[in-house]
């Protein structure tokens, strides 16, 4: 008995210990905010003890309490949410060494809304980055796991966000170690929002919802002779170029003599200022697709229009506006495949997975597939390649492949193994 005692008495002072850690650690927190203070506190005759505090019209006001550490406590409140080194200051300092770097406008945009849809209004922006430690950011992600929806992919951005944020501020000498190394992220994967999985017939064309989408364009070119949309989504289903590179398509990228398109430019948007304009390739690189009759015979086509009606300039798709922006095709494409007849809203990438998926079914190599499309191997095998054989072509392998078994139970059975 006595040694359970003396045991429990162990377990007691253990206790007792790390509970004088963390109050002595909160202590010294606090302390950091006393002395950013510049007005000293005093204990005046009549029992109160006062201090001033910056006032908005750049003066000052004077505070008092009874009590000296009721007064350090609206101090270090007030100095908590001024501090030059809260999160919301920290963050900022980060995403300007972001800059430094050459991170792109479209990522800096994405920055600035991602912090207003995670930290914006919470109580970590006003937060000391030197109070923050790993059971403040599990406090956090709870909160913020509890309030909403948030993908599992999204976390992991906001993560990275806050792993930087930390790591430039022990570059700055104001921490030592990084909260985020011990955070065990993967943990928080159950509670966020699942993913919604789309079928293959979701994420492609069936070969009746192609032949219904070209009739759908060929009937929208009767009503709209001077419409060069129609002519743009077609191409995409020919070609599975991404929507940027049909926008950035120029009239010097069809080399007709040697049978080819060179797909080098694409529209971007930048999405700080707001403006579009023509670079290169997601991947930064030319790649080649084929002039086969059918695109030439196509591109002849367009060119004829914009001729016929003024459109005509450097770029293959064009109208009374200019070049056509990528958006006005995108939204062109899901227009014409949300009647019925067709399994869901389309997109351009669609016929980007769907073109993918029929050369591979097709025999040909992966690596002219992926040089084609303009993926590595990897994006090419996880998101770009689908089953789209008809359940009629299924159907006839299938009986091919059991007409065998019958064909051998019904006549004479040759025993390989006699």
């Amino acid at each position: 008995m006595n040694d359970v005692n003396g045991y429990d008495s162990t377990i007691k002072y253990a206790i007792m210990n790390i509970v004088g850690a963390i109050n002595k650690i909160e202590s010294m927190k606090q302390d950091r905010y006393l002395t950013m203070h510049p007005y000293s506190i005093t204990h005046s005759a009549d029992g109160y003890y006062r201090t001033y505090l910056p006032a908005d019209d750049g003066k000052r006001k004077q505070i008092k309490k009874k009590s000296k550490s009721d007064l350090e406590k609206v101090v270090i409140d007030y100095w908590m949410k001024r501090s030059p080194t809260s999160f919301k200051e920290r963050y900022a300092v980060w995403v300007d060494r972001q800059k430094l770097k050459g991170v792109s406008d479209n990522t800096i945009y994405k920055y600035q809304t991602d912090y207003a849809r995670f930290f914006k209004g919470k109580k970590i922006e006003k937060r000391d980055v030197r109070t923050i430690d790993e059971e403040y950011l599990e406090l956090f992600f709870d909160e913020l796991l509890s309030e909403k929806e948030v993908p599992y992919r999204a976390l992991k951005a906001l993560f990275g966000y806050l792993k930087g944020v930390f790591d430039k501020s022990i570059r700055d000498g104001l921490i030592e170690s990084n909260p985020c190394l011990k955070i065990d992220l993967p943990l928080y994967k159950r509670r966020c929002k699942q993913a919604i999985v789309k079928t293959p017939e979701e994420r492609t064309f069936s070969q009746s919802e192609k032949n219904r989408l070209v009739n759908s364009l060929n009937e929208k070119r009767k009503e709209r002779p001077d419409d060069v949309l129609p002519y743009a989504v077609e191409l995409a289903l020919y070609t599975g170029m991404r929507v940027g590179e049909l926008s950035g398509l120029m009239w010097n990228d069809i080399d007709e003599v040697n049978k080819r398109i060179l797909i080098r430019h694409s529209e971007k948007l930048n999405r700080l200022t707001n403006t579009f304009y023509i670079s290169t390739p997601k991947n930064g690189k030319t790649r080649i697709f084929p002039l086969t009759i059918e695109i030439a015979e196509l591109l002849k086509k367009i060119k004829n229009v914009e001729k016929k009606y003024g459109y005509l300039t450097e770029f293959v798709f064009s109208n009374a506006d200019g070049r056509i922006h990528a958006r006005v095709i995108s939204g062109y494409m899901k227009r014409r495949t949300s009647n019925e007849g067709f399994t869901n809203p389309k997109s351009i990438h669609t016929a980007r997975r769907t073109l993918n998926s029929e050369l591979l079914a097709s025999g040909a190599p992966r690596t002219m597939c992926c040089a084609m499309i303009g993926n590595t191997e990897r994006v090419n095998e996880e998101y770009y390649t689908y089953d789209v054989s008809s359940t009629s072509e299924k159907m006839e392998i299938v009986t091919k492949i059991n007409s065998r078994v019958t064909s051998n139970v019904n006549g004479n059975c040759n025993d390989d193994s006699l």
